[in-house]
């Protein structure tokens, strides 16, 4: 089983078009971002895979720097929060890019023709760029003709969910800052290494893999907590969150529910339940040793708890809720630590491109087909038919603005 599943993923390194993209000429990006100088907002329209990978990458610049990104993810069909999204940006001043691989998702499409009567006049031919397939059935790609928008080909090889490696991801990021060659070399440095190896065991994320597969697989666990500790890694887990969940869900007889979690803000929220609850999960717990430095508490009063804390920064008390939430943790359940020297953009691109080996080789060893999602193709299909319907009448209680 060990070797199949190492020969599985190296004939995927060395053939799949999610790793071929780490090797394309990146200065494509840079030309194409060239369009949105003159821009002081870029809003990016898409939904799931087509704008996590890039949120996660940006996020995570904008906390590091603590510079506020002029990228803005237009995601959701909320109509009150894209209403006061858009009234915060200047048609004059701002980009769009729209992102849908099939160029059919009613959310990414509804957003953008809303968009579309919103701004009347605005400026598609100079200001906005579609990323979708060349494929027949393709309504943003017609849409996008229709207003002389820019379109780039989307990998059609290339799901939403793996395409933060891609265009889709780097456009967005370059944009917002992010330095993309980092990140890719970075993952392409994991990449590199799994395909190098010559067994499992000399990749301690195989052997993680491996053994999260054989826990799952006999019912010893259901569920997969990744626990950061950082909020510039929120978003990370987002997309950790979908790439296990739409990869691995395949079938009743196997499955992994990823749970995020936040340390230590959910240490007051999700840990009773991990401490006190059912023993159903494995923890994946994400560290770095260094941080921005703060000054030493030097207050001196008569509470204990404060004169403990004197002589001591915010991230020493990180670390010791770390440490000590490990060594709990481990009590009772088997958890796995990945610690950084310090979270970096190399950091963010190290652990993406390892989230993404290990799930294709836990889909390998489940015998599911990483790359599709038919449940959720069921579900647009039956949408499609509902909003299609002449008996659909939807409930309008909508507040004017």
């Amino acid at each position: 089983m060990n070797k199949n599943v190492l020969e599985h993923l190296k004939q995927q390194i060395n053939c799949s078009e999610i790793f071929r993209v780490l090797s394309e000429d990146r200065s494509y990006v840079q030309q194409v971002a060239q369009k949105f100088d003159n821009c002081e907002k870029i809003l990016v329209i898409g939904t799931g895979g087509s704008t996590l990978g890039a949120k996660a990458l940006i996020s995570f610049h904008a906390c590091h720097s603590g510079d506020e990104s002029r990228v803005i993810f237009v995601e959701n069909t909320d109509s009150r929060n894209f209403v006061n999204t858009i009234k915060k940006c200047n048609p004059d001043t701002t980009g769009v890019i729209v992102i849908s691989k099939s160029g059919v998702t009613t959310e990414t499409l509804v957003l953008f023709l809303t968009l579309c009567e919103i701004w009347p006049d605005f400026d598609y031919v100079e200001k906005a760029i579609a990323i979708t397939e060349f494929s027949d059935r393709n309504d943003l790609r017609i849409l996008a003709e229709s207003k002389q928008v820019k379109i780039l080909p989307h990998n059609p090889k290339i799901g939403g969910r793996f395409s933060v490696f891609s265009i889709v991801g780097l456009l967005p990021a370059y944009l917002g800052g992010v330095n993309i060659d980092a990140f890719i070399n970075s993952a392409k440095t994991v990449m590199e290494r799994t395909r190098d190896l010559n067994t499992v065991e000399e990749s301690k994320l195989l052997v993680d893999a491996i053994t999260m597969y054989n826990l799952f697989k006999d019912g010893a666990v259901d569920q997969h907590v990744l626990m950061l500790y950082s909020d510039m890694l929120y978003h990370y887990g987002r997309w950790f969150t979908q790439l296990v969940a739409e990869s691995l869900g395949k079938t009743e007889k196997f499955g992994i529910t990823p749970v995020l979690a936040i340390g230590t803000v959910d240490q007051h929220s999700l840990l009773q339940l991990f401490l006190g609850g059912p023993k159903n999960k494995l923890y994946t717990i994400v560290i770095q040793k260094n941080n921005l430095e703060t000054p030493e508490v030097s207050n001196e009063n008569d509470s204990a708890i404060i004169n403990n804390l004197r002589g001591r920064t915010i991230h020493d008390l990180m670390l010791a809720h770390q440490e000590t939430t490990i060594e709990v943790l481990r009590r009772q359940s088997l958890v796995r630590v990945i610690e950084f020297d310090t979270f970096s953009i190399e950091a963010l691109g190290a652990l993406m491109m390892a989230s993404t080996i290990e799930v294709l080789a836990i889909a390998h060893l489940a015998g599911v087909n990483p790359f599709n999602q038919p449940a959720v193709e069921a579900v647009k299909t039956e949408l499609m038919q509902k909003i299609a319907g002449s008996e659909y009448e939807p409930l309008r209680k909508i507040c004017s603005v």
